[in-house]
């Protein structure tokens, strides 16, 4: 039985999404030669911020701690009366030997670093034809990008979430009275407005043991050759995209618009 993704979000999965790639990077185009994907670190990415995000466990008060020490001895005393567990939960608290304020730090460098090391996230946009990304993550649209499919990505190969990254001004507060799925929306799928224009979506495996995911060739959609890639390298994409994804993949060309800062896609094949 398939792993069904999980999402936080009520954001429908777009249909298809898109992976701007270096035609150049031997890694990169095993997308296309191994239908491969890998899965990185977020200390990987180039938003110094992404995964860094810490939980703010010294900002909670007293009674959120004193609360946690109630739920934590109610789950290890299920034989007392409710006023023993509460007389035990304000003793525990009082002496500082559970939760207490005076005890919580901010999230510690090397509890980031375990997060950074069990999870693997893959990205992708919702647009295809970004001037700014086909020159900061297609080689400076000597690549290509790649279509993958939506339902396939979500449904087919094990991942635990899949959302859209959510933009904002002001830096997340995570707090450490938060559910666990909460704290984790916010540590890896919350990105300054500066990175608006992306429009991405992530998807995350969790406890990752294998950062390369090889997926089938019917969920990559289709395939566009950047606008600044010479010619010798056009005829061996569209060679290997032919032989690896079969002669129906859609491949289009990005040409500079004649009147206006955009791209235009045209079909060649």
């Amino acid at each position: 039985m398939k792993k069904k993704i999980s999402r936080i979000t009520n954001e429908p999965i777009p249909s298809e999404l898109f992976k701007y790639r270096d035609w150049n990077n031997r890694y990169h185009k095993r997308l296309i030669t191994k239908c491969e994907i890998y899965l990185p670190k977020p200390s990987d990415f180039n938003d110094p911020f992404d995964g860094n995000i810490p939980i703010r466990w010294d900002k909670m008060t007293y009674q959120d701690c004193l609360q946690k020490n109630l739920e934590f001895i109610n789950i290890i005393n299920v034989y007392k009366n409710q006023k023993q567990v509460i007389a035990y939960a304000k003793k525990v608290t009082d002496d500082k030997t559970l939760w207490h304020p005076e005890k919580l730090n901010k999230e510690r460098p090397e509890l980031i670093e375990k997060w950074d090391s069990i999870i693997g996230l893959f990205s992708l946009s919702e647009i295809r034809d970004s001037i700014l990304m086909w020159s900061h993550y297609a080689s400076n649209h000597t690549g290509f990008v790649a279509g993958l499919s939506g339902p396939a990505l979500a449904n087919n190969y094990g991942f635990d979430y899949f959302e859209p990254i959510h933009y904002q001004k002001d830096y997340p507060f995570i707090d450490g009275n938060e559910d666990n799925t909460s704290q984790f929306h916010k540590k890896f799928f919350y990105k300054s407005n500066d990175w608006k224009y992306e429009k991405e979506w992530r998807l995350s495996k969790n406890h990752i043991l294998n950062r390369k995911i090889q997926i089938e060739p019917e969920s990559i959609t289709q395939i566009i050759i950047g606008c600044k890639m010479d010619n010798k390298s056009i005829k061996d994409l569209i060679k290997k995209s032919k032989r690896y994804l079969g002669d129906k993949i859609p491949i289009f060309k990005a040409n500079k618009h004649e009147e206006g800062f955009k791209l235009d896609l045209d079909k060649i094949n």
